[in-house]
């Protein structure tokens, strides 16, 4: 009798960490939304099989405010069904140094605060929903939409003075998922 052979159809929860790696375009959302660019690399351990908790690194660029920003956050991922293909909700949340700024003091909407009035904490989260696809059963592809949002100290047209904002983007996101075993 021959023997059948079983294929994974998710990452092994016992056998490694998960990492992601994705590449994010954002498009403005709300009145002082920017358009983003953006890298980040997710590191993180399996709670089940269906919930990750970890921490990640990344690199953006915001065309309208002109900076660029490295967030630093904590992240999870949720896969609804422990399948080959399967649908997932992600959050990320922590905080960013900002460096390289260019639109700076000009008191117009998308100017930001000079360097002697930054804001004490800069905030950044992104919640987001997608697909992850496995092409090995230790590789895949994502793809997902988040809302990247950034605490920023930007004019405020408005009230004629430099205040707090969230700056939100739109972001459609691809990249890959990979486990390494027994990391």
């Amino acid at each position: 009798m021959p023997l059948l052979s079983k294929a994974q159809n998710s990452f092994d929860a016992n056998g490694g960490c998960l990492n992601v790696v994705d590449f994010t375009i954002g498009q403005p959302m709300g009145s002082y939304g920017d358009r983003s660019y953006s890298m980040t690399y997710q590191h993180e351990v399996f709670v089940n099989e269906k919930f990750t908790v970890g921490a990640g690194v990344g690199y953006s660029y915001h065309d309208k405010f002109k900076y660029s920003a490295i967030p630093f956050f904590i992240s999870s991922h949720y896969f609804f069904v422990d399948k080959r293909l399967s649908p997932f909700a992600n959050l990320k949340i922590g905080a960013f140094g900002m460096f390289g700024k260019k639109n700076v003091g000009t008191f117009e909407k998308y100017s930001l605060v000079d360097k002697d009035h930054d804001q004490a904490f800069n905030f950044y989260f992104s919640p987001g929903v997608g697909i992850k696809a496995h092409i090995t059963p230790n590789i895949g592809v994502i793809a997902s939409v988040t809302d990247e949002a950034y605490l920023i100290k930007g004019f405020d047209v408005n009230h004629k003075d430099y205040r707090s904002k969230l700056s939100h983007s739109i972001g459609l996101n691809i990249g890959i998922c990979f486990q390494i075993n027994g990391w």
